[in-house]
């Protein structure tokens, strides 16, 4: 397993190259903007960072699986359950990283423009939320527990594309218009796993269907206890997925 995960992270200097062209595009912008610069980079690298995120993880399993380095891999002593549970270790990993790398722009972000302020460390956090408060109306605990429940999504999300991706080159390996069907059947899984957490949200949580109307109000804690129910029933949906396309590569696949 810790091989397999290995194995996923070498090949990952895009991502590296990704983080390190974002660093210089903040310092661009917090020199060029300041106060403004480093409000729309807090603002903007969560979405850009996320779309890349879910690209580049799809991305490499349908390679795996159509490509002769995919060949390779499933060609080593490896059961498909191994295969599967280390792409989705490592998808989380990279998801953590890049949250972690969120934050710490955030905080160098804070004590660059704190110094303008004569503001000393301590205060950097208090300072953060003033800005965060002052451009977009929540604060640091609102964006941590938005970006967790956001990263439990992506990976449903992804999870949802490898089992569609896996059904096609396994169970319809043979039938015309691959591409065409596995993006269908990708539709037909997220419009079930949409369908079932509508259903089951609001029996977990009643309170999860006035988000929109008490947002504002809410703090941070109050969200975790209505992000909560969402998060454990896409966290179920993320395992039987797992499970799924793990036995359909261990019995069923076809290269």
């Amino acid at each position: 397993m810790l091989k397999l995960i290995k194995y996923e992270f070498m090949r990952k200097d895009k991502v590296i190259m990704v983080f390190i062209i974002s660093l210089i595009i903040n310092l661009f912008m917090v020199l060029k903007l300041q106060t403004e610069g480093s409000a729309m980079f807090i603002g903007l690298f969560p979405l850009i960072s996320m779309t890349l995120y879910i690209v580049d993880i799809i991305s490499m399993y349908s390679r795996d699986l159509n490509n002769k380095s995919g060949y390779m891999l499933f060609m080593t002593p490896n059961s498909g359950y191994k295969i599967i549970v280390s792409k989705l270790i490592t998808a989380i990993l990279e998801g953590l990283f890049i949250l972690l790398f969120y934050f710490i722009i955030i905080l160098i972000n804070g004590i660059y423009m704190g110094s303008f302020y004569n503001i000393n460390y301590n205060e950097v956090i208090n300072f953060i939320n003033m800005i965060l408060s002052g451009y977009f109306r929540f604060n640091l605990g609102h964006v941590f527990v938005f970006l967790i429940t956001a990263l439990v999504f992506i990976l449903n999300f992804i999870l949802s594309a490898y089992t569609a991706i896996t059904i096609r080159k396994s169970i319809f390996s043979e039938i015309k218009f691959a591409g065409f069907l596995s993006f269908i059947i990708f539709i037909a899984i997220n419009w079930f796993t949409s369908f079932t957490a509508k259903k089951l949200i609001p029996m977990l949580n009643p309170y999860f269907e006035s988000l929109t109307q008490v947002q504002g109000s809410l703090t941070a804690t109050q969200l975790v206890y209505v992000f909560l129910p969402l998060m454990i029933v896409l966290i179920i949906q993320c395992a039987i997925m797992t499970v799924a396309s793990g036995y359909l590569l261990e019995k069923k696949i076809n290269l």
